[in-house]
């Protein structure tokens, strides 16, 4: 039972009204993001609406109530301000382009927080991820063959992890263009070979039984990620400009 001091006009709409749906009220949405946005709040949600990120539906009484979808529309949109420092335009007008929100995606930027395997990690059966990637069967045993991914059995039933979610999601999109799991097995071997550098360099920092040396040690991989990624970008960019530099009908 729900004490008297804690009952607002909004957690009574969401406890009497709606609970079947599951739906948020505002102030649920902020503490629900709190862990992984410190600095969200509800002028900031507010915002996003104003500007046509994300659009919660109201009761009768005008409170905001936002849906599973609105929520995972939201983490995409604050990662990618986030880890990609994109301007609300790009964000809009990749949000237009795929619209589905709902699988997780492969964030550019890595903290110390994403090199610990979770204890609770949620896992999705192969019907949930192709519902929420888009991906069908084939695309699946694909990305399995050409160990991208690697499901496991749970209770029977074939799972993937969140990570595996996102790479799926990504690989649903690659598709599209042309480009299967055989063609991806390129940028694995590259993630591989990166890997063994980072292993070289700090497998025995990572592997200390003192717990302040691992800590240096996952220090100085957020420093690696964070500028291998950032080197892999740039070289990424500068090899597509000089794909681009020539204009129609030259060369």
């Amino acid at each position: 039972m729900t004490s008297a001091s804690a009952v607002t006009p909004e957690s009574v709409e969401l406890l009497f009204d709606i609970e079947d749906e599951k739906l948020l009220t505002i102030g649920s949405v902020v503490e629900r993001l709190k862990g992984e946005f410190p600095d969200i709040s509800v002028s900031k949600l507010r915002y996003l609406e104003e500007q046509g990120l994300i659009m919660p539906r109201r009761t009768k009484a005008g409170y905001r109530l936002y849906s599973q979808d609105d929520f995972n529309r939201l983490v995409r949109v604050l990662t990618m301000q986030r880890d990609e420092y994109l301007p609300l335009k790009v964000i809009r007008r990749e949000l237009e382009r795929s619209p589905a929100a709902a699988a997780p995606t492969a964030r550019q930027g890595l903290r110390k927080a994403d090199f610990v395997v979770p204890g609770e990690e949620r896992t999705y059966t192969a019907e949930e991820v192709m519902q929420l990637t888009g991906a069908d069967r084939a695309l699946l045993d694909e990305l399995e063959e050409y160990e991208l991914v690697k499901g496991r059995q749970v209770s029977g039933v074939r799972c993937y992890s969140e990570n595996d979610c996102g790479i799926i999601g990504a690989a649903a999109q690659l598709a599209v263009t042309g480009l299967r799991p055989k063609n991806l097995r390129l940028i694995k071997s590259a993630v591989d070979r990166e890997l063994g550098l980072v292993e070289q360099v700090l497998l025995p920092a990572l592997r200390s039984r003192r717990p302040e040396r691992r800590r240096e040690g996952l220090d100085q991989l957020e420093e690696i990620v964070q500028a291998t990624t950032q080197l892999r970008q740039l070289l990424l960019t500068r090899g597509i400009r000089r794909l681009t530099a020539g204009g129609p009908g030259e060369g």
